[in-house]
């Protein structure tokens, strides 16, 4: 099984990391770049094998196509995606800090939690 990612932030950790993904991850292919850059996000893309560019964050998630997100845009951007790859379903990286505020964190957690069963391994089980 091979297990589809979709990168959201292009700049040099998330370029970091596709690079990673789709040199050194057994069982995980890079399927799609989104940056507010889109030249970036297509610098990043074409770096990294075939995946496509996508336009909006928002598409990246809500694409079926994907079943992982990786975030790694601007810090005040984390809580927000976060939040929508919860409300979608799909497991996410989010690279540090996981948001700006505590309020933040704390709404992270709370969507986290409010989302229903474990649906993969890690997900939070019980309040923080």
């Amino acid at each position: 099984m091979t297990v589809r990612i979709g990168l959201i932030g292009a700049g040099v950790m998330g370029a970091d990391h596709a690079r990673t993904i789709a040199s050194g991850v057994g069982g995980a292919e890079l399927t799609a770049v989104h940056d507010k850059d889109i030249d970036r996000a297509r610098s990043v893309a074409r770096s990294c094998g075939d995946a496509r560019v996508v336009e909006t964050a928002d598409e990246l998630i809500a694409d079926p196509k994907i079943d992982a997100v990786l975030v790694s845009s601007p810090d005040e951007t984390h809580a927000s995606l976060a939040v929508a790859c919860i409300g979608a379903g799909k497991p996410a990286l989010v690279e540090k800090p996981l948001a700006s505020t505590p309020d933040d964190c704390r709404a992270v957690i709370s969507a986290e939690m409010k989302g229903g069963p474990p649906a993969y391994p890690g997900r939070l089980h019980a309040p923080v």
